[in-house]
């Protein structure tokens, strides 16, 4: 993994692209805050490296949520400043500080399979010393401001930052919604009420954890409602009485999503899972159990 170059948002705000998005806040007295810490300890190492090329000692670490490419690092950077505190939203800190729920869940609570328990799904643990809610927190002598975001996770936030927002995965860049048509979402009303989030946030630019920074909210807020709205008649119109598996099968035949590894099945599962509750409260398809067989109905 090539070191990525650190680019400058704000006079406060840097970050590392890559594959995961990884920000920098510097703080008073050459602290620092950083949100999310990407997939291991390759991009911890990134991170501990920009910060020096800054000046400034990271004080505080803020998980944006508990998928394991934005906690990944937490560890590698704990060895190296014992002194960090971490910084988490209820529910995600649990994953975080217990890592294998993650595959357990898409593994439908069982044991998971090994396949399950990479480093993509599985990061290394991390305490999380301060769990976090919702509004203003104060960290390296910068003030910060939560937003709730939850969706693509279950409590995720975002983080506004002056007149930027580190958005994490509340919005995905163009580029990402291209090659992924089936965007992952734990809960799909709350990820339409994300998207709004970033829209009105007021900030001047806002910071996807996959993509690249925008200016343009109103456009990247749009263009992510959109590919869900896709994905949403795309899975309506595969509920022809299959299961949960038959309804993703068709849905991502349909919308164009290549499954090739049991990593990627279980995630675009779980995805559908999430279509279908959703899809459900909104009377668009229903559940019938028959013969001890769940199948799924468009309405």
């Amino acid at each position: 993994m090539a070191r990525p170059e650190l680019v400058k948002l704000s006079e406060r705000v840097h970050y590392l692209p890559g594959g995961v998005n990884c920000a920098v806040v510097v703080g008073e007295d050459a602290q620092a805050v950083l949100v999310d810490t990407g997939q291991d300890k390759d991009y911890g190492r990134h991170l501990r490296r920009a910060c020096e090329d800054l000046g400034v000692t990271p004080v505080a670490i803020l998980n944006t949520h508990a998928h394991a490419d934005h906690f990944g690092g937490n560890a590698y950077l704990l060895r190296q400043f014992p002194e960090l505190t971490v910084h988490a939203p209820p529910f995600e800190a649990s994953i975080v500080r217990a890592p294998y729920l993650e595959p357990v869940y898409l593994f439908h609570g069982a044991r998971p399979l090994p396949e399950l328990t990479s480093k993509w799904l599985q990061a290394e643990a991390s305490p999380v010393h301060v769990e976090v809610e919702p509004g203003a927190l104060a960290l390296a002598g910068v003030e910060l401001e939560l937003l709730d975001t939850s969706g693509h996770a279950h409590r995720q936030l975002a983080v506004r930052v002056d007149d930027v927002l580190l958005a994490a995965d509340a919005f995905f860049g163009e580029a990402v919604l291209e090659r992924y048509p089936l965007p992952f979402g734990q809960d799909i009303a709350g990820q339409l009420a994300g998207f709004e989030v970033v829209r009105s946030s007021g900030v001047r630019l806002a910071l996807p954890g996959h993509g690249d920074p925008t200016e343009d909210l109103a456009a990247a807020a749009d263009a992510n409602a959109a590919a869900v709205r896709r994905a949403a008649d795309a899975v309506v119109t595969a509920c022809q009485g299959g299961s949960s598996e038959e309804v993703a099968v068709a849905a991502c035949r349909a919308l164009g999503v290549e499954v090739g590894d049991l990593p990627r099945y279980h995630l675009n599962l779980c995805t559908v899972a999430a279509y279908l509750g959703y899809l459900r409260e909104q009377g668009r398809v229903e559940a019938r159990l028959e013969g001890g067989r769940l199948g799924w109905w468009r309405c």
